[in-house]
């Protein structure tokens, strides 16, 4: 089988457009690849309608700004890379796109939207803070190895999708399914749904998984955890994209046809974020709006235990459900707190757990029924003195 050499070693060699200077042995380890031009070319499972890529090719022919955006977990935010800015796929593929289709690079605007832990519901959730407001020409989406596979996250994927493509920049979506070491991922059902959209889609799994099978290459030489790829690993992915660019450039583009109907669910295809000052919020009670530092995270409103008293965040909403995301930390002076749905008890938010690691976590609230509810955010009983951070707060009709 005939090697390749990753053209992003040439890529990292570029000190001006990368802001590094590396030789191939320090992506290959000083060892021939075991990365082919058959695997990269067996991990396009689907070119998809092209036109609102050729769109963003042809701003970039121009010379106008090309945003790029990269919503995902901790793979796409670049863990276990290094220097993980510069050498995760993400980054790296952003690169190649400005490398084939831009005359100046400097117009390309790259944003990095992964964050570690994130599954769709708290993907859905930032979508607006942390994607849309960029207004992004192309996005990509990676969940395979965060998310669940029952019909309800299904649905959740589905619902960020379609927000995603009914957008005010109409941005092109391509779907990246990523893989465990022990082989699971939920590409089956997001492919299914990708070809329903019609969706560029690459496949690490299907480029992967049968050489470890077949014993041509071991799982170490992609990652050297249960999931995250090593420099090379993550090289080998924005060649993966590459690759997509390539054959998507050449189609001939045809006019998108967003589908008329759903394929699993929208339960939150239009879900609101609740921002300080939203009329919404009646009071925010013991849980002033202020500075928090948690991934994209800036603002928040954090309890500090009694100096802030006990009082509820107290919101008035017209929904039939709502995500909340909180900072998670493994410190025993984090507390939880309590939603409180129309005077009843829904759930507990637990801002400590031994595995935390100062994660974003992310709760659906469902109310039941339709209409008016008034929702509350307390601090659990005797966990009054304790640290709590909302960091999200979002409803859906």
């Amino acid at each position: 089988m005939k090697q390749i050499s990753i053209r992003i070693v040439a890529l990292l060699l570029s000190a001006v457009l990368l802001g590094a200077s590396c030789a191939a042995a320090e992506v290959t380890g000083g060892k021939e690849s075991v990365f082919t031009q058959s695997m990269i070319e067996r991990s396009l499972l689907s070119v998809g309608n092209t036109q609102r890529l050729h769109k963003a090719i042809d701003k970039a022919r121009n010379g106008e700004t090309v945003t790029i955006a990269y919503l995902g977990g901790s793979i796409t935010e670049g863990s276990l890379a290094t220097p993980k800015t510069t050498r995760c796929y993400a980054y790296l593929s952003a690169q190649l796109f400005a490398e084939k289709f831009m005359p100046d690079a400097a117009q390309l605007k790259y944003v990095n939207a992964g964050i570690s832990g994130t599954p769709s519901l708290l993907g859905i959730t930032r979508l607006e803070q942390d994607v849309l407001r960029h207004q992004p020409d192309i996005v990509f989406v990676e969940f395979a190895v965060n998310d669940n596979g029952d019909l309800f996250s299904q649905g959740v994927y589905e619902s960020l999708l379609r927000k995603l493509l009914t957008s005010e920049s109409e941005p092109a979506v391509i779907l990246i399914f990523t893989v465990l070491s022990g082989g699971n991922s939920c590409q089956a059902h997001m492919s299914m749904l990708g070809k329903y959209y019609d969706l560029g889609m690459i496949s690490v799994k299907d480029a992967i998984w049968p050489e470890i099978q077949q014993g041509n290459m071991q799982w170490r030489d992609y990652s050297t955890d249960y999931a995250h790829p090593t420099n090379e690993g993550h090289a080998f992915i924005a060649d993966a994209v590459g690759h997509y660019f390539d054959l998507a450039a050449a189609q001939q583009p045809q006019a998108y046809v967003m589908p008329a109907n759903v394929r699993v669910g929208n339960y939150l295809e239009y879900l609101e974020n609740i921002r300080s000052g939203d009329s919404r919020i009646v009071s925010e009670g013991a849980f002033p709006f202020a500075a928090v530092s948690c991934y994209s995270y800036r603002q928040g409103w954090w309890h500090r235990g009694m100096v802030d008293g006990t009082e509820p965040l107290t919101l008035q909403v017209e929904g039939t459900r709502m995500t909340i995301a909180f900072k998670q930390m493994n410190d025993q002076k984090w507390g939880s707190a309590e939603v409180w749905v129309d005077g009843e008890r829904k759930l507990t938010l637990p801002g400590y757990a031994s595995n935390a690691w100062g994660n974003v976590q992310t709760q659906l609230v469902s109310f039941g029924s339709d209409g008016a509810h008034t929702v509350e955010i307390r601090m659990a009983e005797g966990d009054e003195i304790k640290t709590f951070q909302l960091l999200d707060l979002a409803v859906a009709p």
